[in-house]
């Protein structure tokens, strides 16, 4: 679905004349443009056609085109602002390796720790439960918890909410019997 809303815009910027947008998003490949510039592209577009990203195909094409012309005239600054983005990433992977393995450590370590969760609780409980061997598992909801915490405070918001939109469009689609 992205992906044709990329190519949608794309389009739409080499009609206008938007060189900087056509060959951002030419070079976008899949739809997982979650922080990437093209996701970014898109979001702004989005903005100022007055809808929401998925709505893109929506738009008449002649604000379509308005809100990528001015997407293209405010390029220079969402490029920078996303440098800067990539940049502090970078200067926050400096500075943990100055501090050593434990510094980098309990950010993977905490990631590897959940998946033994799920694994243990999903899993091997299970197993051992079949074969007469008593293990009480942490609650799903716990740890569902304890993952959604993980997620919006490492992987940032954007991960929950993506997680958070799905479900509900899942509940949505099942409740209309899709």
């Amino acid at each position: 679905m992205m992906s044709a809303i990329v190519g949608m815009i794309a389009s739409v910027a080499a009609k206008v004349g938007a060189p900087i947008i056509k060959g951002v998003l030419q070079k976008q490949l899949g739809d997982n443009i979650a922080g990437t510039l093209a996701g970014t592209i898109v979001d702004t577009v989005a903005s100022k056609a007055g809808v929401e990203p998925e709505e893109i195909e929506t738009v008449d094409e002649k604000d379509l085109e308005s809100a990528v012309t001015d997407t293209e005239a405010q390029m220079p600054e969402v490029i920078a602002l996303w440098q800067k983005g990539v940049e502090a990433q970078f200067d926050l992977l400096k500075s943990d390796e100055k501090f050593g393995f434990f510094n980098i450590f309990w950010r993977a370590g905490w990631m590897y720790l959940l998946g033994l969760f799920w694994i243990w609780r999903i899993v091997i409980v299970p197993i051992t439960n079949a074969y007469g061997v008593p293990i009480e598992g942490v609650d799903i909801a716990v740890l569902a918890t304890l993952t959604g915490w993980f997620m919006a405070l490492y992987m940032g918001g954007h991960t929950l909410k993506e997680i958070g939109k799905n479900v509900a469009d899942s509940v949505k689609s099942r409740r209309r019997g899709e």
